[in-house]
């Protein structure tokens, strides 16, 4: 066997300088947040310290936390069921439940409001069959967690489906010769094989849920997020919401640590001669239709219904004569081209700063690339509303032509999914061998033009996946918009919030369409490309 001498390639400045210029981009509102907190008074700190903020502190927490372990409860045994069973119509099953990642939270909030509200949907059905005068309404807490939830489990099925589609089965085999039924092996074989998966997915709907201002707000369930924006819209002494903001960056990082304890350092790699085997599909016999029963119900209740529920809406406004507010086509023109421009020019920025991040963390691995690498990922821990502020804070310092401008809000949107395209890219990285770099240079072209020419059309994948990743979370983002957008500067989710809040839910109907409709499009390339659902179409 001959051994191979292993690439080395010296560090340059041509990729250290970009590395840094994208890390210091992503480190730029939580170093303001600080110089911020850091020059504020004692009277700021004593705020944080008062009954009412540390019992929306404890609402948050306890939020995020119910959330995550309901999640985890309807997505665990929906990717079982839909992977490894002889689920009835488990195709239809496995596409059904991951379209809840289209709809934005604040989009699910309104449609429960509009749904079980008073003069809701709910309401003129139950007053026409029944002699009632009101239903229960779904705000606070408990309208919160059923929308956060149904909307959020997809994250978790979307980390454990690659993880059990590709898991050993020699495990499930030693429990089938010990006697173990197929549930008791879910729980005692599979469910812990799959620890790591589970745990990554739930640590992304915490800090979703942490950062979740729309949903919240609408159902006036007041949370971290919530108070941040109050602090900022009395102005009266916007220290206090630099100090909540950081305040959150601290509880979502402390959440991120937790995941990585609990995670361990435990191996789950495939280590037996069954781990190339095909998976065998689980006969669940007299539970297959039970179970195709529940993904219905989970169907039904995060996409079907909300369909159906905007579609009444439309219908009705125009039955109502709202037909001018409602299909102002112009009106609609601009919110979709300015929701297309701010998600397309995101996608731009976030993969033009993630490449030379990417290629640096590969190709020159080490303590200073490591810790480029990290500050790139300050977005993942940093909520929405703590980047915005920050940025507010920023710009205001410096004025024209930053402030109120296009730039500061694709630069808060930039910085929000960083995370999310370095990975895609740095993942397509690493597939990539150093050896192509180094017969390009033995042919003469310069170290610059061989990394371009070799590594750029190789990468084609993991920029596809990190643009329309990017694309489909800032076509949904609401607090960035709402707090940096230009004056004239109007896009779907501005437009859904703005009527939303008047409780114009037919105006908000169409807008509201529009964006699920344009989030689908990301969605099926990503599902396209990964072949998500190869495992689960079955026979």
């Amino acid at each position: 066997m001959t051994l191979t001498r292993p690439v080395v390639i010296n560090t340059s400045m041509w990729i250290l300088i970009p590395s840094l210029i994208a890390a210091m981009v992503c480190i730029t509102p939580l170093i303001y947040l600080i110089n911020r907190v850091v020059d504020s008074d004692s009277s700021v700190w004593a705020w944080l310290m008062r009954p009412k903020t540390v019992m929306i502190f404890t609402r948050s927490i306890f939020l995020a936390i119910t959330v995550t372990m309901f999640s985890a409860v309807i997505a665990v045994p929906i990717a079982w069921l839909t992977i490894r069973t002889n689920l009835p119509y488990r195709k239809l099953w496995s596409v059904l439940t991951f379209l809840p990642l289209v709809i934005p939270s604040y989009v699910g909030a309104y449609i429960l409001i509009s749904f079980s509200g008073n003069g809701g949907l709910l309401h003129e059905i139950t007053g026409t069959f029944f002699d009632v005068g009101s239903v229960p309404t779904m705000y606070g807490y408990y309208g919160s967690l059923v929308t956060l939830s149904l909307l959020n489990f997809p994250y978790i099925i979307l980390t454990i489906r690659s993880n059990l589609s590709n898991m050993d089965v020699s495990g499930e085999e030693t429990a089938k010769m010990m006697g173990l039924s197929h549930f008791q092996t879910l729980i005692k074989v599979t469910i812990p094989s799959i620890k790591p998966a589970i745990l990554s997915g739930s640590l992304l709907v915490t800090l979703y849920t942490l950062s979740d201002f729309g949903a919240v707000s609408l159902l006036r369930y007041k949370t971290f997020t919530w108070s941040i924006y109050t602090q900022y819209e009395s102005g009266f002494d916007r220290s206090t919401a630099a100090l909540l903001s950081l305040t959150l960056f601290i509880v979502a990082t402390g959440f991120m640590f937790f995941e990585l304890i609990v995670r361990g350092n435990k191996k789950y790699y495939k280590n037996s001669s069954s781990a190339s085997k095909k998976l065998p599909v689980i006969d669940i016999g007299k539970w297959r239709w039970p179970a195709a029963g529940l993904c219905a119900v989970i169907s039904l209740l995060s996409v079907a219904i909300p369909i159906l529920v905007l579609l009444y809406w439309v219908l009705r406004g125009l039955y109502h004569g709202e037909s001018a507010a409602i299909l102002s086509a112009e009106s609609n023109h601009i919110l979709v081209l300015n929701s297309i421009m701010l998600s397309v020019l995101t996608a731009a920025v976030v993969v033009t700063l993630s490449l030379p991040v990417g290629y640096l963390a590969i190709r020159h691995s080490g303590f200073l690339s490591s810790t480029i690498e990290k500050m790139c990922y300050t977005g993942y821990a940093l909520p929405s509303i703590a980047v915005s502020l920050a940025l507010v804070f920023l710009g205001s310092k410096i004025g024209s032509p930053i402030y109120q401008s296009i730039y500061l809000l694709v630069m808060a949107c930039a910085v929000l999914c960083m995370p999310t395209g370095l990975s895609a890219i740095r993942s397509s990285m690493t597939q990539i061998s150093p050896r192509y770099e180094e017969s390009s240079m033995t042919l003469g072209k310069s170290r610059i033009k061989s990394v371009i020419t070799t590594n750029v059309p190789l990468l084609k994948s993991g920029v596809t996946m990190a643009s329309v990743t990017v694309f489909l979370i800032t076509m949904k983002e609401l607090p960035a918009v709402l707090l940096l957008a230009p004056l004239d500067f109007h896009t779907l989710t501005t437009a859904i919030w703005s009527f939303t809040s008047e409780a114009f839910f037919a105006r908000a109907a169409i807008p509201s369409l529009l964006l699920i409709l344009l989030s689908s499009i990301p969605l099926t390339v990503i599902v396209l490309k990964n072949n998500i659902f190869n495992n689960s179409w079955g026979e």
